[in-house]
């Protein structure tokens, strides 16, 4: 019995840490997961700012920015280039459909 209260304990210490080192969005906010990574993400300078970035986006945005950053974080990732080489599906999710090239100048 005392084993299983221990492992109670763990779990529950274990699950206060993870919540600190990558807490839960508490809000919604309105970015894409393009704009969380171009307005807040490129701000930064530690994953816990960029765990942070997450609760601005929507709801569908937090969870393809999650996707970015837990997968980024999988693979040790401290670049766009290592992102893209491991977190390719993650990251097109995130950025979405590309942008329309811009209308060509007036003449």
């Amino acid at each position: 019995m005392n084993v299983l209260v221990a492992l109670a304990l763990l779990a529950g210490c274990i699950a206060q840490v993870q919540n600190a080192i990558s807490p839960q969005p508490t809000s919604v906010g309105t970015l894409t997961c393009r704009e969380i990574v171009g307005n807040c993400d490129a701000t930064c300078g530690d994953p816990l700012c960029v765990r942070n970035c997450t609760s601005q986006g929507t709801a569908e945005a937090q969870t393809q920015h999650t996707a970015v950053v837990d997968c980024a974080q999988r693979n040790a990732c401290t670049d766009e280039a290592c992102v893209r080489a491991h977190c390719a599906a993650e990251a097109e999710a995130c950025e979405g459909a590309p942008l329309p090239p811009p209308p060509p100048p007036a003449q």
